[in-house]
């Protein structure tokens, strides 16, 4: 989604996308660790992390 502009849907087809933003909920167990490791994965995978304002 992040690098390559597509996403998988349920049914397996592909549509393209242009994210802008990523969306982790704060309730989710583990959630402030899963948000490191995707903050981590992320950038490593030359993805600019930016603020909103």
């Amino acid at each position: 989604m992040a690098t390559e502009g597509i996403v998988t849907a349920v049914d397996g087809s592909t549509v393209k996308i242009e994210a802008r933003s990523l969306c982790l909920h704060g309730d989710t167990p583990g959630a402030a660790d899963l948000a490191r490791r995707v903050r981590d994965e992320l950038t490593a995978a030359g993805v600019r992390i930016g603020s909103f304002a």
